[in-house]
């Protein structure tokens, strides 16, 4: 009977656990609707591109934040001190695919790729690297989005993805692993293009400071982009000709050839296909210390994970040990490591400065956390362009991690308050129709505390608009910030409005999706201020749609008659624009010459004038309830879209 291959169990249960961590983030959205899992949080790719991206521009990639970029400065760690153990340990991807490389060898369906076209198919991740990278760094986007197949699944194929470059992906990386043991890393994952530049320790750090040295020290203009080739190139020659391991590892795998009975079982349990019967110190830069070959060698003190001490092994290892353990306990410590120095050390998503040296050291810092806009790059940048119009702004800082932001700024021209008030922008917001009703409308006073920015009133806003009586909401600048809240005092009182602002989340369903998000607002004051009559609120809330066209000013008094239709619609908060189309519609009757939306005592009146002779009421009757609407949009073009009004 076949001896059966014994598997590394350090390895096994972190992979377990880093596989049922994401199935608890898959599932719990169903059960706590409030939860929403963030699939990158700890994604150490994205967090080496994102300091690249640093590095290179002072600016970090996408949301990515320092979490993300020091468990990446960790996995680097990892390999120039021990090896990949990220791919081994941890990788969901590297995981799967290892295990569906055993069902394709149990089914016999396995084969090896050799010679030259191994050597080949290894160009492919080398260049994926080098174009992820490129793309990542120039645009402050994780490019890796596009195709990962990890990202691709987790995040229901979002937007970021490209959908040709995940199917070809996850087409690459399941099927093909049933037919080559790990195709995806042998020949497609860029992580394992790098990790395998890093494992050559010497090499990497040798380029690196031969680039930093001639850009830093002896100012030569190289764009980073050499050096991002340089390394890429160098890494995928060591590969392709098969140069042994050279650098910094603390641990290596080694056979006793003595004790070796040559029964291949290593060469069988080894996810990447190497001959480990055949070597008596493990150097192949395709070994990522998983340990497989180790547990599945059934003779006592033949292979065993040893420490490197100057580059030899270490003769006083104690026999029959084989420290299996070692790989999986560094993997957790580097972990550790990661999220801890993450806790600590704050990396800003952008630092724009645009003052001098001097100003900057002599200026003074205005901290705001909390600001929900603060999502990612984009968002960052625009904040920085929106600041950097205030006279005595100098720099910004973003940090996405918590949504806080740093001013620079020249307390000379600027105060603390003249900077919050350029960074709040007033929101006037309409939740539901007041009419029909016969009551006067209703206005509070309030003061928000923990709430400042326009994302703020829209996650309020979700919550009004979820509730009867509630029609509308404007904001003004104080502190804390000031809301006119304007409502239906026989459906609504300040008790409930309180009530709906204080609430801890905000919940709302989208496309079929549902979303979840906490807030702290508290009310710091609120009161009824007064009330006001329909057509008072239809004049204060709602922008005026009035507009002569035509040749209207051609006509004398007498040559026009007026057309006045009950025009309800017109206070749908969901039709605020369709007015618009509506004007631009009706303009084509050539009688037609002015459209006006006027708000009356009982709601809003459309009234229309038109030239006596050229057109009629029931002509332009006809025309306002067309099942289709003809108008003109800003860029020229002509399109149709369907009606929603319609006029007795």
């Amino acid at each position: 009977m076949a001896k059966r291959v014994k598997l590394n169990p350090y390895r096994l249960i972190l992979q377990w656990t880093i596989l049922s961590l994401l199935a608890y983030m898959v599932i719990r959205p169903f059960v706590d609707k409030s939860y929403v899992a963030d699939i990158e949080a700890y994604c150490p790719f994205g967090g080496i591109q994102a300091f690249s991206s640093f590095l290179a521009n002072n600016s970090l990639a996408c949301s990515m934040t320092t979490t993300q970029i020091f468990m990446g400065l960790a996995l680097v760690l990892g390999v120039i001190l021990v090896s990949k153990l990220f791919c081994s340990h941890i990788c969901p991807i590297g995981s799967l695919t290892e295990w569906l490389s055993r069902v394709g060898k149990r089914l016999k369906l396995n084969f090896e790729i050799k010679g030259f076209t191994d050597r080949a198919l290894r160009v492919l991740k080398y260049s994926l690297l080098f174009v992820t990278f490129y793309f990542t760094v120039t645009s402050s986007e994780l490019f890796c989005r596009t195709f990962d197949p990890y990202y691709a699944v987790f995040s229901g194929f979002s937007s970021d993805v490209v959908l040709s470059y995940a199917i070809m992906a996850l087409f690459l990386a399941i099927p093909g692993s049933f037919f080559v043991r790990q195709f995806w890393c042998r020949y497609v994952c860029p992580l394992s293009a790098i990790s395998n530049i890093f494992s050559h320790s010497f090499i990497f750090i040798g380029i690196t400071l031969i680039y930093f040295l001639l850009v830093m020290v002896l100012k030569v203009p190289i764009h980073w982009v050499w050096l991002l080739g340089t390394l890429t190139v160098a890494g995928l020659f060591l590969e392709v000709f098969k140069v042994q391991v050279k650098g910094f590892s603390v641990f290596r795998i080694t056979r006793n050839p003595e004790t070796c009975t040559s029964c291949k079982l290593c060469d069988k349990a080894c996810p990447m296909s190497l001959s480990i019967s055949k070597s008596e110190s493990v150097k192949d830069v395709d070994c990522h210390l998983c340990g497989d070959c180790v547990a599945s060698c059934p003779e006592a003190n033949t292979l065993r994970i040893v420490r490197l001490k100057s580059g030899k092994t270490d003769e006083h290892t104690p026999k029959r040990r084989t420290f299996l353990w070692i790989p999986s306990a560094v993997t957790i410590i580097l972990i550790i490591l990661g999220l801890g120095f993450a806790e600590k050390i704050q990396i800003p998503t952008i630092s724009v400065m645009w003052g001098s040296n001097k100003q900057i050291e002599e200026a003074a810092i205005f901290e705001q956390s909390g600001l929900a806009s603060i999502k990612c790059f984009g968002s960052s940048m625009s904040f920085a362009n929106h600041m950097k119009e205030l006279h005595g702004i100098l720099g910004v800082e973003t940090y996405v991690s918590d949504k806080s932001v740093r001013i620079f700024y020249d307390d000379n021209v600027l105060t603390e308050e003249d900077i919050r008030r350029a960074m709040f922008t007033p929101v006037k917001k309409l939740y539901a129709s007041p009419i029909p009703t016969f009551d006067s409308i209703a206005i509070c006073e309030t003061a928000i505390d923990q709430f400042f920015d326009p994302n703020d009133a829209m996650l309020l806003g979700i919550r009004f608009s979820q509730t009867d009586g509630i029609l509308s909401m404007e904001t003004s600048f104080g502190e804390p910030v000031r809301a006119l809240i304007y409502y239906l005092p026989s459906k609504a009182n300040i008790d409930l409005i309180k009530s709906l602002i204080e609430e801890e989340s905000a919940e709302w369903e989208e496309e079929g999706e549902y979303y979840s998000m906490k807030t702290d607002f508290r009310v710091a004051t609120i009161d009824e201020i007064g009330r006001m009559s329909l057509k008072e609120y239809l004049s204060k809330m709602y922008e005026p749609v009035s507009l002569t066209f035509n040749d209207f000013e051609s006509y004398s008094a007498k040559e026009l008659d007026t057309l006045v239709l009950s025009f309800p619609q017109a206070a749908d908060p969901k039709l605020t624009d369709m007015p618009w189309y509506l004007l631009s519609h009706i303009s084509l009757d050539r009688g037609v010459v002015s459209f006006d939306i006027i708000p009356g005592d009982t709601g809003f009146e459309l009234s229309l004038k038109f030239v006596k002779g050229r057109t009629d009421y029931q002509t332009i009757k006809r025309e306002l309830n067309k099942e289709k609407l003809t108008v003109y949009l800003n860029d020229g073009t002509v399109d149709s879209i369907s009606n929603p009004f319609r006029f007795e």
